[in-house]
């Protein structure tokens, strides 16, 4: 084929950037089975895909209302608290609290708003009467980039009907945004919030070696590439620590780094080829860490973070051993162990938990330069053991932060 054109079938990598008060976010986005004759994009964004061939990239930057609908002060509501449904998810009763999201279906009776809309609403304000609930599209007011690179294209069949997608929408009505304050920190329930169903010793759920992967391989393969993008700056035998760690660090094995891992099993961090030393500590026993100030250029925690009891101390700790311009660099997923992760994590959604992440960054002022990466929708390598639940990839989310100068 010569290029994109109306009738073409095409795979594209969609990447939605934007920048809240806190962070820069980049949303990556596996768009499949596109069809320009019949799919929705921002406007000028069709038009500046036509023609272009496999490899190429189309990129266009939207203000505020361009793409998605501006800020509506309309959107905002005040409401009795008596209205919000309390429902019991997992054996816990959900409560309403300030910067968080949920279904407006539960944020009680408003105009527009039923009781089966699953849509996101947040409460910006709460006290003992009200809640302000604001109905925005979480994105709404923020400039956006969006960018697409084109992985495959053919031609389709004839055809006069089937899905339509618009493919915005599928990127950006899924989460993006959830991830960012309402002004004041977000009222996580740090005090109740994390505890566990599991709260024996840790060392002991941790005794038997457990020599697995905890995402698929594309979804390893997408950390080990973020963290790349962030560890090749690091010059030739860096130190890295390993947080957490166990039989993959993801850690590119091209990048001369010397990388400790520091985790609760032996046997475990022993199979894991990538470390060049090992330490067995429990951060929820002990959160702070056994080594010197200013000891390592980077500290990555991948798939881990959602086990921490004490996750501000332990943040605070890895800021302290990092050297000025270390990065900080934590890797979360979908699959956990759900005994041992504290009961708020399994609460929030999925781009809320970026932004639980972010909270602890932010408590610290020598963290800067925060950023954030998703990356959805991938197809689950055929080989994969889950493939016959999902055909599609474990998501991957990177919270990237480095230590003042």
């Amino acid at each position: 084929m010569s290029g994109l054109g109306e009738h073409s079938l095409t795979t594209l990598e969609l990447a939605l950037e934007w920048q809240s008060p806190q962070a820069r976010h980049q949303e990556r986005y596996l768009a499949r089975r596109v069809n320009l004759w019949r799919d929705v994009f921002p406007p000028g964004f069709k038009e500046a895909l036509l023609g272009k061939a496999v490899g190429d990239t189309v990129e266009k930057t939207y203000q505020p209302g361009e793409a998605i609908p501006d800020h509506d002060p309309k959107l905002i509501h005040r409401v009795p608290r008596s209205r919000f449904q309390r429902r019991t998810v997992g054996g816990r009763v959900i409560e309403p609290a300030r910067g968080r999201f949920y279904p407006r279906g539960i944020l009680g009776d408003m105009l527009g708003v039923y009781p089966q809309d699953s849509r996101p609403g947040r409460i910006i304000e709460l006290d003992a009467s009200n809640m302000v609930v604001d109905l925005n599209h979480p994105l709404a007011g923020f400039p956006l980039t969006l960018r697409a690179t084109i992985l495959d294209l053919a031609d389709k069949a004839t055809e006069t009907g089937g899905r339509l997608t618009c493919w915005l929408e599928e990127i950006a009505d899924s989460g993006p945004g959830m991830q960012r304050r309402h002004g004041r920190p977000t009222s996580f329930d740090l005090q109740n919030g994390l505890r566990r169903l599991d709260e024996t010793e840790d060392t002991l759920f941790y005794a038997a070696p457990r020599i697995i992967g905890h995402v698929d391989a594309q979804a390893g393969a997408f950390l080990e590439q973020t963290y790349a993008d962030s560890l090749s700056s690091l010059p030739s035998g860096a130190k890295v620590l390993d947080l957490m760690s166990s039989v993959l660090s993801h850690i590119p094995e091209h990048l001369d780094l010397h990388v400790t891992g520091l985790g609760l099993n032996l046997e475990e961090m022993e199979a894991n080829p990538r470390l060049a030393d090992r330490v067995v500590h429990d951060l929820n026993a002990a959160p702070k860490l056994p080594f010197p100030d200013k000891s390592f250029d980077a500290v990555t925690c991948s798939l881990s973070i959602e086990y921490l009891t004490s996750p501000q101390a332990v943040i605070a700790e890895c800021a302290r051993v990092l050297r000025p311009g270390g990065m900080l660099l934590v890797g979360i997923s979908s699959r956990w162990f759900p005994t041992k992760a504290v009961r708020m994590w399994m609460d929030l959604h999925e781009f809320e938990r970026i932004g639980l992440v972010l909270e602890y960054f932010q408590t610290l002022p020598a963290l800067t330069d925060l950023r954030t990466v998703s990356i959805r929708n991938w197809w689950r390598p055929e080989d994969d053991p889950h493939i016959d639940q999902t055909l599609t990839s474990d998501p991957v989310c990177v919270v990237m932060g480095t230590v003042q100068d």
